[in-house]
């Protein structure tokens, strides 16, 4: 019986005993075969090999036999010859640690992970004999995480720092650096070696800022953007492996915002700050100054974002709930200034020309972001307390003393 277990090559030996352990996943049958008598049966197992030296396959033979052979229901007659078909599915060492491959790595790479950031990728994830276990390409989402925290499995945590955006890795992560001996539920068996194919699709750390690269800056800049201006701008908006998500080029408009009121996600604002007319800029958002955790009908869950800006036309703003700012002392006596015809009343027509003299002789700013009668009508509308359609003196004074903070008329 000794013989069916001795391999027909010669074996060669390094090491001593505990350094040559393997654990292999074998699936066979065993045919017993006797004189009157053939019963096939069919069993699993984890078989632990000791490639020490010849001595040792002979302990190794009685505990094969002992734990395998002797299959339940199969009695063993004596003399009885035993062939095993053997299909080799794992074999790895205790002392292995993970094995990386890079596929593919993209230039340039203007970082690399490192411990504390949070890095989303696609994966595959198989088995030795090539069996697929899971795959984030078919939920259509990339598995995202934090790096060197033990959030994954030792193997994987420790085979994505290092990495650049775009970069492909090939992954063999043994088990006592992934589920163990015990596996997990009945996705993975226990002590299986499992191999990860990944592509990294971007990764930030959770104290990064807005980068911003100027990549063309006219030669005079003498008026740059600022807090409550508005800016008209091209731009395009991709995710770092270069699927562009945005582009104001293809809605056939440029797009237009008031700074610092909210009206776009903050690394944006910050991105178009200090910008003169004409100037270039590359500008990298995190998520946390994006959109965050949120999922969009476009933007990934915690995707860091790229815009390329073009500052295409700047007008001087307003603060934050104003429609009207005086940029010089205000005109006193105010009322007289305003009264053009001296009558002692200010309609709508005589307030709207002493606003647009203001404007034109540089006095004083309305809000950018809107029709200019409408501003006027309105500043107009608040003054005008009963509402008969005329200003008077006695109203001016009124509203100025309540000071409600929407305009300084």
């Amino acid at each position: 019986m000794a013989d069916c277990f001795r391999r027909p090559d010669p074996l060669s030996f390094e090491g001593n005993v505990a350094d040559n352990w393997r654990i292999f996943e074998q699936e066979y049958d065993i045919f017993i075969a006797a004189a009157h008598h053939d019963k096939p049966a069919k069993t699993r197992a984890y078989i632990l090999l000791n490639l020490a030296g010849p001595d040792a396959i002979e302990r190794e033979r009685s505990f094969v036999y002992a734990a395998e052979v002797r299959a339940p229901g199969v009695k063993v007659p004596a003399h009885a010859t035993v062939v095993f078909d053997v299909l080799l599915i794992d074999v790895f060492n205790v002392k292995d640690d993970v094995q990386v491959e890079v596929l593919h790595v993209p230039q340039p790479c203007r970082r690399k992970s490192k411990k504390g950031d949070f890095i989303r990728y696609h994966y595959n994830g198989t088995f030795q004999d090539g069996t697929l276990f899971d795959s984030s390409y078919r939920r259509k989402s990339t598995y995202n995480t934090f790096v060197g925290l033990g959030h994954v499995i030792a193997g994987v945590d420790k085979a994505l720092l290092g990495v650049c955006v775009g970069e492909k890795r090939h992954i063999i992560v043994p088990p006592h650096l992934a589920y163990g001996e015990n596996g997990t539920s009945d996705l993975i068996p226990g002590s299986a070696v499992l191999i990860f194919d990944i592509h990294i699709i971007d990764f930030h750390n959770p104290k990064d800022s807005v980068d911003i690269h100027i990549t063309h800056k006219p030669l005079q800049c003498n008026n740059t953007s600022t807090a409550n201006d508005l800016v008209i701008y091209h731009y395009n908006c991709s995710l770092l492996d270069g699927t562009l998500l945005y582009s104001s080029i293809d809605l056939g408009r440029p797009a237009q915002a008031t700074l610092g009121q909210a009206e776009v996600i903050e690394g944006l604002d910050q991105g178009l700050k200090d910008m003169c007319v004409g100037e270039k800029r590359e500008v990298i958002v995190p998520p946390h100054f994006g959109h965050g955790q949120n999922e969009g009908s476009v933007v990934p869950a915690d995707a860091v974002l790229i815009f390329e800006l073009e500052l295409l036309d700047l007008r001087k703003g307003v603060p934050q709930g104003f429609l009207f700012v005086w940029l010089e002392e205000i005109p006193d006596p105010l009322f007289s200034s305003m009264d053009l015809n001296q009558d002692g009343e200010v309609p709508l027509e005589e307030f709207t020309a002493f606003i647009r003299l203001q404007v034109s002789m540089s006095k004083g700013r309305l809000h950018p972001a809107m029709e200019v009668d409408v501003i006027i009508r309105e500043m107009f509308t608040s003054q005008d307390q009963n509402a008969d359609g005329r200003i008077t003196e006695d109203e001016l004074r009124l509203q100025t003393d309540k000071t409600i903070g929407h305009d300084e008329l």
